[in-house]
Order: C-alpha cells, then structure tokens, then sequence
C-alpha cells in the first residue's frame, strides 16, 4: 500500500513539474520570476547548473534583467552576468574559487579537456616536465624569437575576422601603425610592437618572415637580414654567402675584446695591417695622419710617455683626399693650449675667412646672444695696458690718415628694423642710440630696447636734412619746430636752461594770431612800474661761474608787484626766474606814459608863456 502511494506521488510530482513547464517562467523557492529569466532559484544550501551558451546567443536575450547569470562557451569563455547596463565577465579566479583552485596545484582524476580553449601566460619553463609555450620552443631555432603564426599582411582591418586572428599590418588602421601585429579578440582589435629578431609563419604567402627591427622581411635566398640587436644561435649553423661578412656588415661593438684577446696579443702591443693582413705588432713608431678622439688620446710606451708631434694632417672630404674638410665631434670639441701663455691660432690663407657659426661667446661659457663678451673686471688705469674693457677696437696703423677704426652696426635695408647700440642695467633701465629706419633720423633713446612708440623716448634727434637738425624734447614729448622764413636752422627744443646765452640777434615769436585776451596796458599798473627796485649783483659762485656785476631785479620783489612775470620752478629750493621780455612791455608803456605827460606839460608851458606875454603887454602898453 506504502509502495503504490509512493507512486501516486511521483506521478503527482511529475504532474505538478509538466504543468509548470508550461508556463514561459519557473521559480522554485518564489513565487514569481524575474521577467527575463527563465528559472529562478532561491536556496540557502545548494547550487544549480547554469544555461551554456555562445557569446552571440548571450547577446540576443532581450531586456536582461540585472544578475542574470549565464556560462559563455566561445571567446573568451567563463561566468557572465548582466550588471545593469552590460555584460561583466568572465568572473575572476577569487570569484570561482570554489570551482577551480587558482594557485597551488589542482589534481584531475581524469583528462583534462578544455574544449579547444588555450592555457595562455605561461613562464619560462626551468624543469625537465614544465610546459613550454609554442614562442619558446621555436626561439630555439636559427637565433630567431619564433612568434604565434599570422594568417596574412593586410592594409586594412578584415571584414569578417574570428577570435584569436593574427594578422601583420602592411598599412596604418584602426589605430595601429605600419609593422605592428593585430589580434582579434572576438569584439575588438588589439595591437603589439614586433622587437628585432621576432619571426612568424604567414599562412597565406605560406613563408616566413622576420622583423629586423624597422620593417618585416621575407624569407628569400636573395635578402640580407640586418638586425638592431645582436644575433645568437646555438644549436645550429648559420651558412654565409661567398661574399662573406663585408665592413659594412659589423656594427659598432661588434668585435669584442675577447675576440682580439683571442689572437693572442702581448701587454704594449698594437693591432697593425701588415699589407695582407691583421696581426698584433710591436711596432713603436710610425706616422699617424688621422685620429678621433673621444674622452682623450692616451699614449704610453712603458715606463715613459713619449711625445706625439702631429704636423699638417689633411682632413679627406668624401675620398677626394684633398686638404679640406670638417673636425665633428661626438659631444663638446675644446681647443686648449698647453704650457705658459701659449696661445690658440686659426689662420685662414689668402683671402680666406675664419668662420664661427651659432652663438659665440668670449669669457663665458654659456653664451646667450650670437656674439656674447662678459667679464668680471673692475676699470683702473690705461684700458689699452689691461684687460678691464669688454671689447676694444684699436687700428694700430699709424702712418695713413686712412686708418680708420670703425664699428658697424647695419640692418638690411628701409624695409629692415632698426640699427642701434644699448646700454642697459640688467635689461631694467638704460639708454640706446639709433637710426629710426623710418624717418632716417639718429635718435639717443630713453629706453634701453629703443622704443620710438612715443616722442617723450625721443630724447635728443638728429636729422641729416632740413632746418631742424638737432631736436630735444620735453618731458612730455614737445618739440617747437617754428622757423621764420630766411633762417638757416639748427637746434629746436621747447624750453631752455643755461647759464648764459651769447647770440647776434635774438627774436621772439609775437604774431597776434598765436595770442588771445589781448588788451592794452592800463595807466594804473603802468604806475606800478615805478615801485621797482633795480638793483647790482654778482652770481654765487657755487652757482654760475661768471665773475662780473650784474644789473637787474629781484624776483621776490617783482613778483609782489607783478606776481605774473615771476616763474617759481619744481626744484628742491623753488627757484624763482623772472620773464624780462614782459619787463620791456611795460618800459614801452612807461616811455608812452612819460611822452604824453611832457606833451601835456609842454602844452601848459606854452599857454603860460602865451599869458606871460599878454601880462606884459597889458603893464607896458605895448
């Protein structure tokens, strides 16, 4: 009876698990499942095998739903799960833990099949039953480093590539560049740089071909294989052609001193070329007719060193053997002379030049200009007795008035810049002196860069034509260039202060279209003139040298009675200056003043004697 219970209810259970079959969702353990799962487990204590599947097909669920769980099968295989917006995976060794060991070691009771799947990053093997890559074992052969096969040379990305595909690239694409090897890996393309002495089989030339470190080369009888790095074979024998190893064929550092010990040379000796061939030699003496020195040349002969005279040593210029040519050097080239106050000569012959190319610099290392003179001296004395000048230029002819000592400073032409000398403190403030190439004018500069952007930098001009030919300025730039008609010219500036002027003639400009508010002298401050003080006296000494009486005025007194004609300067102690060309405005009125009083005077005079005359008339009756 138990027995056919047990049966009805297997057959139950059999029922129940068709019936949820039927549905397009199963959960076991909840009561519904996730909309984009096919089953959903809940469970504390066992696990589940999950749905195998290709990438492709794990692509084409629609809408998964976050968690989702899958085993890839193809490319790079492993756990997947959907994370939201993509796919994440395959899961990492610490995620799998459970299922196989990631370090140690992992023993199988049976084959270990892994689906035509790879063990990819394997070591270097040491012992005699470690695995070893494809990679090693072809390196073992001919010297070359043998890499993983690539299927062909291409210009651009194939169109239908599989995961795993190798190919060399003939032409830039996809952000790889010419000689680089593309791997696909089933989604995108990844690139590597080939090192020299790699080779790979391409299946579809079906020949080899090794990278001599810029380019890859096919095997052919016909090429010559050169290589960046050194070339080792064990294990085999590399032929050589008739031609054997040409000098052009040996790299620098080729040869090694344990190859030339190998011709067993005693301590002194040299390696010398007998005519036929190379030998150690003993040989003491000889004439060297070129050397290249790279830290020094050492010369040793025993326990003493002897002397190296090296005469007139022709420098040959592409095997034309002629006497011409080029010292380079690998790094700095110094000449220095030896001795006592020995010096360094270069002497062109003929009329041939000494040339000295790039930035030149004369007591300092470090030039920064092309011609660059620095010293560090304090001026004493006679500059042509010692050193303390920068530059000297001295003409030591002194029988021709044709001996000119000349510095030139010249630029191009009108369309160049501006020729011109500065001196400066630190490129801080200074002063220069130039030619303004576009009016043709020399120009002493208040800037040391001579800035001609304003006129107030113009401090003193000069001009090789026209009536201004020395002009000043003010502090602001001004300069008054008025010249009456039938004058000759000279200097122009806008005010002036000297001791003392000595001229022929001297006039002031007075034309009634440069004036305004012009209004005659009243009577009542022509009455004032005869307040004035005229007074004698001699300059300070410490002020003006001329030592002769002087006649004039105050200006502190004339400016109580005429404030106007007095000037009260910006200087420490206010010096105070007086406008005597105003002065003789007012002697003109004092004149005209005085003029119409005698005629007044006279006019009485006249009618007194008239009545004089008619008072004696009257008394003596004549």
């Amino acid at each position: 009876m138990k027995k056919q219970l047990s049966k009805f209810w297997f057959i139950g259970l059999i029922v129940i698990f068709l019936s949820v079959n039927l549905h397009a969702q199963t959960a076991i353990g909840v009561e519904s499942a996730e909309g984009s799962a096919r089953l959903e487990l809940s469970s504390s204590s066992k696990g589940f095998l999950m749905p195998r599947m290709t990438q492709s097909q794990r692509n084409a669920i629609l809408s998964p739903s976050n968690g989702l769980l899958v085993f890839q099968t193809d490319n790079t295989s492993g756990f997947y799960y959907y994370q939201g917006s993509a796919w994440t995976g395959p899961l990492t060794s610490t995620e799998v833990d459970g299922l196989i060991k990631s370090n140690g070691i992992s023993v199988f009771s049976a084959s270990l099949n892994l689906g035509n799947n790879k063990i990819s990053n394997v070591g270097e093997p040491s012992g005699a039953n470690d695995i070893a890559t494809k990679a090693y074992t072809d390196g073992l052969s001919g010297g070359l480093l043998w890499r993983e096969s690539v299927l062909n040379l291409v210009s651009s990305a194939p169109s239908t590539p599989s995961s795993g595909d190798r190919y060399i690239l003939s032409a830039s694409w996809g952000g790889g560049t010419v000689g680089q090897i593309a791997t696909y890996n089933g989604s995108n393309w990844s690139f590597s740089t080939p090192s020299a002495k790699d080779a790979v089989f391409v299946t579809i030339p079906s020949n080899g071909y090794v990278y001599n470190g810029t380019q890859w080369l096919e095997f052919n009888s016909g090429t010559i294989y050169s290589f960046t790095g050194g070339l080792t074979n064990s294990g085999n024998t590399i032929s050589l052609s008739a031609q054997g190893i040409q000098t052009n064929h040996i790299a620098n550092g080729a040869i090694t001193a344990a190859k030339i010990n190998s011709m067993s040379p005693s301590s002194g000796q040299l390696l010398v070329f007998n005519g036929t061939s190379w030998a150690p030699s003993s040989a003491n003496s000889g004439t060297v007719t070129s050397m290249t020195g790279g830290t020094g040349i050492s010369v040793s002969n025993g326990s003493t060193t002897p002397t190296v005279n090296i005469g007139t040593v022709g420098l040959s210029a592409g095997g034309t053997n002629s006497n011409t040519g080029s010292i380079t050097g690998t790094s700095a080239l110094a000449f220095a002379a030896s001795g006592t106050n020995n010096s360094v000569t270069m002497t062109p012959s003929g009329s041939g030049y000494t040339i000295l190319n790039g930035k030149v610099g004369l007591g300092v290392s470090s030039p920064t200009t092309r011609l660059h003179i620095q010293n560090s001296n304090t001026y004493s004395g006679n500059p042509s007795s010692n050193d303390a000048p920068t530059l000297q230029i001295f003409n030591t002819n002194n029988t021709s008035t044709s001996a000119n000592s000349m510095m030139c400073i010249r630029t191009a032409g009108n369309s160049s810049g501006n020729p011109y000398l500065s001196w400066d403190l630190n490129m801080v403030k200074g002063n220069s002196i130039g030619i303004d190439n576009s009016t043709d004018r020399l120009i002493i500069n208040g800037s040391w860069d001579f800035n001609l952007s304003s006129n107030s930098y113009k401090l003193v001009q000069f001009n090789t034509s026209g009536q201004s030919r020395v002009l000043i300025t003010d502090v602001s730039g001004n300069i008054k260039t008025n010249w009456p008609s039938g004058w000759g010219g000279g200097l122009c500036t806008w005010d002036l202060s000297v001791s003392g002027i000595y001229y022929s003639v001297l006039t002031s400009m007075s034309d009634l279209r440069l004036k305004n508010t012009v209004r005659v002298i009243s009577n009542e401050l022509a009455n004032k003139y005869m307040q004035l003080n005229p007074v004698t006296y001699y300059w300070n000494e410490d002020i003006f040298k001329v030592r002769q009486l002087n006649y004039g005025f105050i200006s502190q007194e004339v400016e109580e009675i005429f404030p106007d004609m007095v000037l009260t300067a910006t200087d420490e102690m206010q010096t105070k200056s007086m406008n005597y060309q105003s002065m003789l405005a007012m002697h003109v009125k004092m004149i005209q003043k005085h003029n119409a009083d005698l005629t007044t005077l006279k006019e009485i005079n006249q009618k007194q004697e008239q009545e004089i005359q008619e008072l004696k008339r009257a008394l003596t009756g004549k």
